[in-house]
């Protein structure tokens, strides 16, 4: 048996998945223990503490997200495939109005999206990549500012205050990611700014949740940092046609 996609690349809220089931029938099997659904499923895992003799505690939770069936038909109305073979469109309407999240896959935990077909006794399983693009809020500028004093126990006396600034929150892979920062130095040290863009992941079981922050880029280097200054910028990653749609959106509001 196989499942063969119209497509092969990725998905998004709004588009339709439509396929062909193919597949040898070797004798009469009823239409009735014939299902096709589309399916998300999350499932997040991790244990803490393992040691040499002890093997931790596990904490796992998997929970679908999404179950929708589509309804097949045999020829002519009959309620049997007969002996043969056979070839079985299908088709499923992505929703847009259950804030489904994209497909991801990590150590901790992953979002599977999958055309599951049962044909008879048989079993079959396709995987498919889901994009949901973030379409709010990705033109607004991000910005922070942090400030230190320096006491009498520091090496260095008087106060450093640091602005960052994003341009827009939105970005898509493979664009450039420019930080605008303003520093006011009325100390005696001297200081650089250091600039590192940083993955954080949070997966929850329940009241149990693990965060796993992860450098994507080295530091800027020839920037030595010897003060101890912070600030996070939060950022969005997205597609370009959800940039560029939202921008126009923007301009005609305009």
């Amino acid at each position: 048996m196989k499942i063969i996609l119209e497509q092969n690349d990725i998905y998004e809220p709004g588009q339709y998945i439509r396929g062909v089931i193919v597949f040898n029938a070797v004798g009469d099997i009823p239409v009735s223990e014939c299902n096709v659904n589309l399916i998300c499923m999350a499932e997040v895992g991790w244990t803490e503490n393992p040691g040499i003799k002890d093997e931790g505690h596990s904490f796992h939770i998997k929970h679908k997200l999404m179950d929708i069936s589509y309804e097949l038909l045999a020829l002519n109305g009959e309620s049997y495939y007969r002996l043969g073979h056979h070839e079985i469109p299908f088709e499923f309407y992505l929703p847009e109005n259950l804030n489904l999240p994209s497909s991801y896959q990590s150590r901790f935990g992953s979002i599977v999206y999958s055309v599951d077909v049962k044909i008879g006794e048989k079993l079959k399983r396709r995987e498919i990549l889901v994009e949901v693009p973030i379409r709010k809020n990705l033109w607004l500028s991000v910005g922070g500012t942090s400030e230190k004093d320096f006491g009498v126990l520091s090496f260095a006396s008087g106060k450093i205050t640091m602005q960052a600034t994003l341009r827009k929150k939105g970005y898509y892979r493979g664009e450039e990611l420019i930080v605008d920062y303003v520093i006011d130095n009325c100390s005696t040290a001297t200081v650089k700014p250091r600039v590192t863009f940083f993955q954080t992941q949070i997966y929850m079981t329940g009241e149990r949740h693990k965060t796993v922050e992860s450098s994507l880029t080295e530091a800027i280097e020839d920037i030595p940092l010897a003060i101890d200054i912070h600030i996070n910028l939060p950022v969005v990653i997205t597609t370009r046609s959800s940039l560029e749609n939202t921008y126009d959106q923007q301009q005609q509001r305009h």
